[in-house]
């Protein structure tokens, strides 16, 4: 059940979006708060004053027209590797939190064996082809070297796509440079996509040092990213949607036409994360009717540049496991599919409008992808014929719970919960039986992890990298190791 093509009133807005977007970039500007950026745009005759540029529309328009609009990134598991582009929908999970909301909702900083925790159950969930980023930034390792650490979990507890970590220049390089080795080093490494690094610009019209290193330092390394404005309607950027949207798709076309011309044909997501906003007090919403319908026409604005997009998934502005987080959850995860956005990030675990991450959230959220994805897939192959005559088999009065159709079928045509609450409850009170049920599930996906191989060597040479070249203590890697081989009782590994 895809949606429609555009009609004529979203079509239009999306015409007008566009056009003030490249208004913007001809009469406004962008801040480019980088040396080595403004040199590139200079070079490829775009006006800079100062450390603004001004982008002619044609001039935008060529260099945006190089990036591809579909690509592929490779995971060390074949059969993981993602495509990103046309109509498929791939699924990334929650992201960027240093906080853990709990059961009985109070808090915690999050530390190295959440983040190990998070990366199991990503292995372990089919909604996923894409590990690591920033699953839960950990607060007991070096924050210097925290970035290396979180990728090196990654690495040896799944097999998946690699999702990066935005940093400076220097951390984008180690990153690179580290995952190389485990993808058969530098030129097998940059001749395809494997790592992708999510990046920020800083509404209104503004792109940071880190981030325009970030975007360079990729491109150099021919390596994908999301170029991910996030102006919130009415504080960041205008609270006219339609225009809060055209400020942040100026923003992105600036950094991708500066990716192309970094390297030409570099893969880059057509990112907006346009937010609502709570104007009473300023806050930003991510569960809002206004951040679900921006990520519609951020699809849409995609394919009129013919690019991949992306927007968010389970997003929601709940402090708990709550009735709000359910609706709004599921408000956001069915328009970005039904949109068909190519991207969803923040897909399973957020809470609070991404100011922390949920074990339990983490379960609700994948049943809901599981219940809109059926929903989505529409009516199966039916033999209405078959049916009929089984109905005359039946007959007035009868029942098909035995029939030998309903027991061919019953796996593969019935949709049931593993979370939700259907049935007795057995003396329980309704809150009780679901958090033993998301309880029961997460244990069942953990107990069935299995760590997947990384070649010794490769595994080795990594390792000599991230210690003696990179920096990072041995017993930040050791204490990794340990979270994915835990010991039984009497000492060995498990």
């Amino acid at each position: 059940m895809l949606i429609p093509e555009m009609d004529k009133g979203m079509q239009s807005h999306v015409d007008h979006i566009r056009a003030t977007a490249l208004k913007i970039l001809e009469e406004v500007g962008i801040r480019l708060m980088g040396a080595e950026a403004l040199d590139l745009l200079r070079e490829n005759g775009v006006r800079v004053e100062g450390d603004r540029a001004f982008f002619l529309p044609g001039q935008v328009m060529d260099w945006v027209e190089r990036a591809p609009s579909r690509f592929t990134i490779h995971a060390r598991n074949p059969r993981h590797d993602m495509l990103i582009g046309g109509d498929e929908s791939e699924c990334s999970p929650g992201y960027g939190c240093a906080s853990l909301i709990l059961p009985d909702g109070s808090r915690r900083d999050t530390v190295l064996s959440d983040y190990v925790t998070l990366a199991k159950l990503v292995q372990q969930s089919g909604h996923f082809k894409i590990n690591g980023g920033i699953l839960a930034q950990p607060a007991d390792v070096d924050p210097e070297r925290s970035h290396l650490i979180m990728l090196y979990a990654a690495i040896l507890s799944s097999d998946k796509c690699l999702l990066g970590i935005p940093g400076t220049g220097r951390h984008i390089n180690e990153m690179m440079e580290a995952a190389a080795f485990v993808f058969g080093g530098k030129d097998s490494f940059t001749s395809r996509p494997h790592l992708l690094t999510m990046i920020s610009t800083v509404s209104p019209l503004q792109v940071d040092e880190m981030a325009l290193d970030s975007i360079l330092t990729c491109a150099r390394c021919n390596q994908p990213m999301i170029i991910s404005p996030a102006p919130a309607a009415g504080t960041t950027g205008p609270v006219d949607l339609g225009v809060n949207l055209s400020l942040a798709t100026a923003e992105a076309l600036a950094c991708i036409a500066l990716a192309q011309m970094a390297r030409p044909g570099v893969p880059v997501i057509f990112g907006l994360q346009c937010y609502g906003a709570d104007l009473r007090t300023g806050n930003i919403s991510i569960g809002s009717p206004a951040y679900a319908l921006q990520a519609g026409y951020c699809a849409a604005l995609a394919r009129s540049f013919n690019l991949p997009s992306r927007a968010g998934g389970t997003t929601n502005d709940a402090k708990d496991v709550s009735v709000q987080a359910g609706y709004e959850s599921m408000l956001s995860m069915l328009t970005a599919l039904q949109n068909r956005i190519n991207l969803i990030v923040h897909s399973a675990g957020i809470l609070d409008s991404f100011a922390a991450m949920s074990y339990e959230k983490f379960m609700v959220d994948l049943e809901i992808m599981d219940m809109a994805r059926y929903y989505l897939r529409g009516l199966p192959e039916t033999d209405y014929e078959a049916g009929l005559q089984l109905i005359k088999s039946v007959g007035p009065g009868g029942q098909f719970l035995t029939t030998r159709d309903t027991m061919k079928k019953c796996r593969t045509h019935s949709w049931a919960p593993e979370v939700a609450l259907r049935g007795s409850l057995s003396g329980r009170t309704p809150g009780e039986a679901l958090s033993s049920n998301i309880q029961k599930k997460m244990e069942r996906m953990l107990a069935s992890y299995v760590r997947p191989e990384l070649e010794p060597a490769r595994q080795a040479a990594l390792e000599d990298y991230l210690v003696n070249r990179a920096g990072v203590d041995p017993a930040a890697l050791d204490a990794v190791k340990k979270l994915l081989n835990p010991l039984t009782p009497d000492g060995q590994p498990g």
